[in-house]
């Protein structure tokens, strides 16, 4: 698809708090995101069982040795800030000057644990509210935390993000569950301010379904459009920046994949599609979608 394609938004933009809310009210009637965006003592008790949400096939009964890692409810329950920011990954926000504007709301979602040191803060900013990790890098750049050495490589690289929630996915593969437990467990061990918490299987899901029914043709959602599905929520006014999934700009360009490096993305993702989602929902006021640079 050609960005010279992609329409442009609204050139002027305000928020609509009646469709916002309508929109709300139709997530919220097939979900109860500030109880479920996260697993608890309460959503999963002792003794349930829980689904996979990726591989559909797998169980896990909740034992307490499971259970005993659970909150008892959802911080998120009352949660409800006046303006949220959304931070995508990609190659857009590089020089663009959109730091200080993410980092004036009351509350930021990140993705993936991307950088926010010293190059980055002006383009993205620091603070951090809630910030995804993908349960594979467990394995992966931290050597499935086997050694001090490692543990204390993802202690330093977490703290960075200040006092935040990680967010989690151990119930979408049976391989991310001990990967998950494991992060879980070093970052109590050497007493660290980061919380993790899981994603539920059944928000997951039930997100997944809603969105693929709206025209998002991907096998899943992306990190992102979980996020912003749970912002809109917790949240009255929701900005999003970093969420364009091409590699040049409107002006032709050429953006790498993040704004830290040029990683591809991965396959089960319809970026586009959901692009065209988020340009919806702007349109329309529910939220808004920077593409351009910060002033």
């Amino acid at each position: 698809e050609k960005v010279q394609q992609v329409p442009t938004e609204k050139p002027t933009w305000s928020y609509n708090k009646t469709a916002a809310d309508v929109f709300r009210s139709e997530l919220e009637a097939i979900c109860n995101t500030k109880d479920d965006f996260i697993v608890t003592k309460e959503n999963f008790p002792l003794g349930s069982v829980i689904q996979y949400d990726a591989e559909r096939h797998s169980r896990l009964n909740v034992t307490n040795d499971v259970w005993k890692r659970f909150p008892e409810s959802s911080p998120f329950r009352h949660m409800k800030h006046s303006r949220c920011s959304v931070v995508g990954n990609s190659g857009l926000l590089k020089n663009s000057n959109c730091g200080k504007e993410i980092d004036s709301a009351n509350f930021v979602f990140r993705c993936n644990m991307a950088p926010i040191d010293g190059d980055h803060i002006a383009e993205v900013g620091s603070k951090t509210d809630l910030i995804t990790a993908n349960p594979t890098i467990i394995r992966d750049k931290y050597k499935n935390l086997r050694n001090h050495t490692m543990k204390e490589k993802f202690i330093k690289d977490t703290s960075v993000y200040g006092k935040s929630y990680i967010w989690m996915t151990p119930f979408a593969y049976k391989m991310c569950t001990s990967y998950t437990f494991k992060a879980q467990q070093v970052l109590k061990e050497l007493k660290s301010d980061n919380e993790i918490i899981f994603a539920n299987p059944v928000f997951m899901g039930k997100i997944n379904g809603y969105w693929k029914k709206k025209g998002v043709k991907a096998w899943r959602a992306s990190t992102g459009l979980f996020l912003v599905s749970a912002a809109l929520s917790m949240c009255e006014e929701v900005y999003l920046y970093g969420f364009w999934p091409w590699h040049l700009d409107r002006i032709g360009n050429n953006l790498t994949q993040h704004y830290y490096d040029n990683h591809p993305v991965h396959k089960a993702h319809k970026l586009p599609d959901e692009f065209k989602q988020h340009q919806r929902l702007h349109n329309e006021g529910v939220l808004h979608i920077t593409t351009n640079k910060c002033p």
